[in-house]
Formats: C-alpha cells, sequence, structure tokens
C-alpha cells in the first residue's frame, strides 16, 4: 500500500513538472500572423506578399513556433478567412516537411483569383488577436499586408477591446500608396497616423509602419 502511495505521489510530480515545462516552454515560442488584402487594387500584390513571408517569415520560425495565414475581405472576421496555420514541429524533420507544406499553400493562396469589393481591416486584426493569444507565445506579431485604407461594408460594425493588442507588435507593412496619396501624401501620412493611435490605444506593444522587407528577420530576431 505504502509502495502504491509513493508511485502515485511520484507520478503527481512528475505529471506537475511536465506541465510547468510545457508552460514554460510558451514564453520561448513565437507566434506570427500575416493579414493579407485581397480587396479592390491591392488583390495585384498577392504574389509579392507570399515572397515576402515565404523570404522573411517562415525561415524564422523556430520549434514550437505558430503561423497564421488570414485574408483581409469584406468581411474578415470569419473563420474561413483562415487560409492556412502552421506550428512547427521539434523534429527537423518534419519541421522542414512542414515548411514546404506551408509554401504550397502560400503558392496556392497567391494565385487564387479572389478579390474583395470591401476592405475590412478591423476584423482581421480581430481575428488574428484571437489566434495569437491563444497560442500564449511569448512573443506575438502582426504583419497586415495592405494600403490600410478600410473601407467597410454597409451595416458591419467593428470595435476593439481594451486589450485587443495586449502582446501584439503590430507592422502594417508593404503600405502601397494609392494615386490620392502621391496627390497629397498628407492623405496617406494621416491614415497611418490614425491607425498607430488606434492600435496603440488597445494595448499593442509596438507599431512599426516603416519596415521594409529586406528587414523582416532582423525585426524577427530583435523581438526574440
Amino acid at each position: 500500500m505504502i509502495y502504491k502511495q509513493k508511485l502515485c505521489t511520484s507520478f503527481i510530480i512528475a505529471s506537475a513538472l511536465l506541465l510547468s515545462s510545457c508552460s514554460d516552454n510558451k514564453q520561448y515560442e513565437t507566434a506570427i500572423c500575416a493579414l493579407t488584402d485581397i480587396s479592390g487594387t491591392y488583390a495585384k500584390e498577392k504574389k509579392n506578399m507570399v515572397k515576402i513571408i515565404k523570404a522573411g517569415i517562415v525561415p524564422k520560425l523556430l520549434p514550437g513556433d505558430h503561423l497564421f495565414l488570414i485574408a483581409i475581405d469584406s468581411n474578415s472576421y470569419d473563420e474561413k478567412n483562415l487560409k492556412g496555420k502552421l506550428t512547427l514541429n521539434y523534429r527537423p524533420s518534419q519541421a522542414n516537411n512542414q515548411r514546404i507544406n506551408f509554401a504550397g499553400v502560400l503558392d496556392k493562396f497567391a494565385v487564387n483569383k479572389a478579390r474583395a469589393k470591401y476592405t475590412d481591416i478591423s476584423g482581421a486584426m480581430m481575428l488574428c488577436s484571437g489566434y495569437l493569444k491563444n497560442t500564449q507565445a511569448g512573443i506575438q506579431m502582426m504583419f497586415i499586408f495592405s494600403d490600410m485604407k478600410e473601407e467597410l461594408k454597409p451595416g458591419l460594425k467593428r470595435s476593439f477591446d481594451k486589450d485587443e493588442f495586449e502582446n501584439i507588435n503590430v507592422v502594417a507593412m508593404n503600405v502601397i500608396k494609392l494615386n490620392a496619396d502621391k496627390i497629397n501624401p498628407q492623405i496617406y501620412r494621416k491614415r497611418i497616423k490614425k491607425w498607430k493611435k488606434r492600435v496603440l490605444k488597445h494595448s499593442a506593444a509596438s507599431w512599426n509602419s516603416a519596415l521594409v522587407p529586406t528587414d523582416i528577420s532582423a525585426y524577427i530576431d530583435d523581438l526574440r
């Protein structure tokens, strides 16, 4: 009887240590969302977006890291807008196969001709926020590939929680200039400032709208 009690106690302690170890590991993991705008004129940027993700983000993933691909369309707060997800395996051979398979998902997304009439950036950000928080990863990033001009479909309501982007580093990536921006640069500047203010107001860890594709790797390394 005493032996069984000791065995049971040892099992409980071992289980607790294992759970503690798993929890501790999460603080070293990185979770990334890539939000990809497929509305209006930005839809033609798909191949370029995919190229940037494949070159700058996928190779930086370490064992245990997470990557989500979310489309920005007319109604983005929808599970169907999750176009791909990846949690990298700790075994190198499997991890390599996962990277290859995810590259295929990205390539398929790049050639898809779907184009949305409206641009629900906020909905995609809210969807992304949920996925990132669920991972409990210590480092969380959101890369938004868009011109950052939101045009919500009539009747659509979007408002962020106060802690919507808590612990999340938000990057507006590859923000192309619209014709109106080129005519009057203040239109573009005001749009970016408005997004920065809104994101930081809702507890984002940081905001960046000046990052160029070649600097993504270094940006990820710096946050780690």
